[in-house]
């Protein structure tokens, strides 16, 4: 198993539509269905172009909704939970990194950036152009770099940040003399489908409003379908149609199915079927396989509670990666020292800690739902919590070896420390930890909660 990572960032109005989907979405889900997956929402990077506050929390919001519904149509709830979704502005340690990374980076290799060098061709005024944008691959370097991915999915026009990255994370290895980065391998799929917008001229594009939209409203959607480019030259639907550039047959080809878009073809060159009816079996086919994401961000809109469950525990096991990261950069470049009054580590275990730190300590009652012994293991059982929040926890105990079974949580109320770092665990992260006692024989005895609210807190 790898580990992948992958950010959108919030541009245009932040909605997705099927060419987004065809040219990166589809690709990404099938990775994270068999890859440790980290996938952000790259907010901070919005601020290169958006500098109008509303505009871009209605962007960030909309892609967020888009994003997760994608992920639930099309995954089941163990692949979608094992993904680390989260916003890049949750996690500070990705502008610390681009600091750093600042001190290694040579100017000449951003100014051959693309970005850069494409503001330039526009005849825009180099002193017109802002800093965040000429220093954008840096910002895109440390986003990746902080999680010491593998494998980084991207476009062909993306190809070059990749590169960039490598030869930052490279002279900073060379200089501090030790692997601190891992250099990622970019991802290119070899067939990517360039979607062309249904002007059938420009690729899709919501600039230029040649789009088929996902979330939009049945009324919206069905509008676009029926401005779908076909054949200029048919007069009647009894003449003989051409296939070859009719972008609804294009779009067919990914979403209708095989055996009755073949039909459609046969008919539509002889001339007896309608333009109208090819259309509104589009329009069939994407409310079909569409329907399972739409009904989650259905869902999604109407509960942000449930959103915002998902992006904490996103940041928590971002923030775990992140802090091992920035804890060894500190180390190798000389920030920390014996004087250094901020730490990312822990206290080791045993070490007192303050007041503080215990007030902060979040205990909760939490109902076990299910609870199964986790396969390949034999000492960890797997829970499912509910503590009141809008999606259940997984917690893992490690308590097999003391003659413990499923039998002995399923259906029971205990206490949970829920604020805690997640951490994986034979591929699934354990958000968060079942209270227990010494007993005899050092036997943990688990604090039953029964009588007491779930999700209610413990002072």
């Amino acid at each position: 198993m790898k580990r992948l990572l992958s950010g959108i960032t919030p541009s245009g109005d932040g909605s997705l539509h099927i060419g987004n989907y065809l040219g990166a979405v589809r690709q990404f889900i099938e990775l994270a269905k068999s890859n440790e997956t980290y996938l952000m929402v790259a907010d901070l990077h919005g601020l290169t172009t958006i500098q109008d506050k509303k505009q871009l929390q209605h962007n960030i919001e909309t892609l967020v909704l888009n994003e997760l519904a994608l992920l639930r149509g099309f995954l089941t709830e163990e692949q979608f939970r094992s993904i680390v979704f989260f916003r890049q502005s949750d996690v500070p340690m990705h502008t610390e990194c681009q600091s750093v990374l600042n001190n290694v980076t040579p100017l000449g290799l951003l100014k051959r950036a693309h970005a850069y060098k494409d503001k330039l061709q526009k005849d825009v005024m180099e002193d017109d152009i802002n800093v965040g944008l000429f220093s954008y691959p840096m910002l895109m370097a440390a986003d990746i770099l902080l999680y010491r991915p593998d494998l980084v999915p991207v476009g062909k026009d993306q190809k070059q940040h990749i590169e960039i990255t490598r030869d930052i994370a490279g002279r900073f290895n060379r200089i501090y003399k030790k692997d601190v980065f891992r250099l990622p391998d970019g991802y290119i799929p070899d067939e990517v489908a360039v979607v062309m917008g249904t002007d059938g001229k420009r690729k899709m594009s919501k600039s230029l409003g040649n789009v088929i939209s996902i979330f939009e409203s049945e009324d919206v959607i069905r509008k676009q379908v029926m401005g779908t480019y076909t054949d200029p030259t048919r007069g009647h639907a009894t003449d003989p149609g051409h296939i070859e550039g009719n972008m609804v047959f294009a779009y067919l080809d990914f979403f209708g199915d095989p055996v009755r878009v073949k039909s459609l073809k046969d008919d539509y060159r002889a001339g007896s079927v309608s333009d109208v009816e090819v259309k509104e079996y589009l329009f069939d086919s994407l409310m079909t396989f569409f329907g399972a994401a739409r009904t989650a961000y259905d869902e999604l809109k109407n509960n942000p509670g449930m959103v915002k469950d998902i992006l904490s525990r996103g940041q928590a096991a971002a923030m775990q990666v992140a802090t091992r990261t920035m804890t060894d950069v500190r180390l190798v470049t000389g920030i920390t020292t014996q004087y250094s009054f901020f730490q990312y580590q822990k206290p080791e275990s045993g070490s007192s800690v303050s007041i503080d730190e215990f007030a902060r300590m979040e205990i909760r009652v939490g109902h076990v739902t299910e609870a199964k012994n986790k396969e390949g293991s034999d000492k960890l059982i797997r829970l499912v919590v509910d503590i009141g929040e809008t999606v259940p926890r997984i917690v893992f105990t490690g308590v097999r070896g003391f003659g413990y079974t499923p039998e002995d949580f399923s259906g029971k109320k205990f206490l949970f420390i829920t604020n805690l770092m997640y951490r994986k665990m034979m591929g699934e992260e354990s958000q968060g930890m079942i209270l227990a006692v010494d007993g005899a024989d050092n036997r943990p005895q688990f604090i039953s909660a029964e009588g007491m609210p779930i999700g209610s807190k413990i002072r």
